[in-house]
C-alpha cells in the first residue's frame, strides 16, 4: 500500500511541478523577514554557483567562454549579488516570466560583465 501511494506521487510530481520566475524571486527578495532574506540570498548564490559549474564543465572560467554569463570578482559579495539580481529584476519587468535561474545569470551578467582577453 505505502509501495503504491510513493509511486503515485513520484509520477504525479511532474505534474504539479512549477517554474520558478523572476516574478517569484523577486517577490521573495522584496519580502524583509529574516527568513526570506535569506532564502533569496542562497537562491541566487546557488543560481549563481550552478551557472559557474555548468559552464567549467563545458569549458572553463578562467576568461570570457562562449555562453559564460557573468564574471564575478574574487572579492564579490553576497549582498552585491543580491543587490544586481534584485536591480535588474525591476529594470525588467517585462522579462518576470523568465525562469528565476536565467534572471540571475542575466542580472549578474549585466552587473559582471566579462571582459575580453587579448
Amino acid at each position: 500500500m505505502l509501495r503504491d501511494i510513493i509511486i503515485a506521487c513520484v509520477l504525479a510530481t511532474p505534474a504539479c511541478a512549477f517554474a520558478f520566475t523572476g516574478s517569484d524571486l523577486n517577490k521573495l527578495c522584496t519580502k524583509t523577514d529574516p527568513n526570506s532574506r535569506t532564502a533569496c540570498a542562497a537562491y541566487i548564490e546557488g543560481a549563481a554557483d550552478g551557472v559557474y559549474n555548468t559552464i567549467e564543465a563545458i569549458g572553463g572560467t578562467s576568461g570570457p567562454q562562449v555562453g559564460q554569463y557573468f564574471c564575478l570578482p574574487a572579492d564579490v559579495k553576497l549582498q552585491q549579488l543580491t543587490d544586481a539580481v534584485r536591480k535588474y529584476i525591476a529594470n525588467n519587468p517585462d522579462k518576470a516570466s523568465f525562469n528565476a535561474t536565467t534572471m540571475v545569470s542575466l542580472g549578474l551578467g549585466k552587473a559582471f560583465p566579462c571582459k575580453a582577453e587579448y
